[in-house]
């Protein structure tokens, strides 16, 4: 192994690092454009030595963001960190930890004060229906949907 090669991918990891947090799979796919894979497992575990990289932050960091500041429900988040290569257990761990701190709605009860205070409230079965699909979309489980419309709709 090229002492200069695993320099250049640890700087081009740092470099990819200091805009914006990714998941270990997201730079071992952009490192590999660079040079072989025992190479790039190499820098990616310096990395994560170094505490740079780490799967189980990330996915609670997006997570927590995603909910707070988008309104996305637990599917949702599920779905974009399969997309982001983060392992089904780091996965798992965020949105336990998630339910844990925010509640088991996933924060559903929030956004939805939020969504109805600017659209206000459903007023006949069709605005709820679409309300419940909007909801869905944005992936929450029919039972937290139901749940929350329980307690905001007379």
């Amino acid at each position: 192994m090229d002492d200069s090669i695993q320099s250049r991918l640890l700087k081009k990891g740092f470099s990819l690092l200091s805009r914006r947090a990714y998941s270990r799979g997201e730079i071992r796919t952009k490192l590999l454009k660079f040079a072989d894979e025992k190479t790039v497992e190499t820098a990616i575990r310096r990395l994560e030595q170094l505490k740079l990289l780490n799967d189980d932050d990330y996915a609670y960091n997006f997570s927590l963001s995603r909910i707070g500041r988008e309104g996305w429900g637990p599917e949702k988040i599920k779905d974009a960190l399969i997309r982001r290569q983060v392992p089904a257990s780091a996965i798992s761990i965020a949105l336990d930890r998630i339910r844990t701190e925010v509640g088991n709605d996933y924060g559903l009860a929030v956004y939805l004060n939020k969504y109805c205070g600017k659209k206000g409230l459903p007023e006949d079965s069709k605005s709820i229906r679409n309300l419940i699909t909007h909801l869905r979309r944005r992936g929450y489980h029919s039972d937290h949907i139901y749940g929350a419309l329980k307690h905001i709709l007379p």
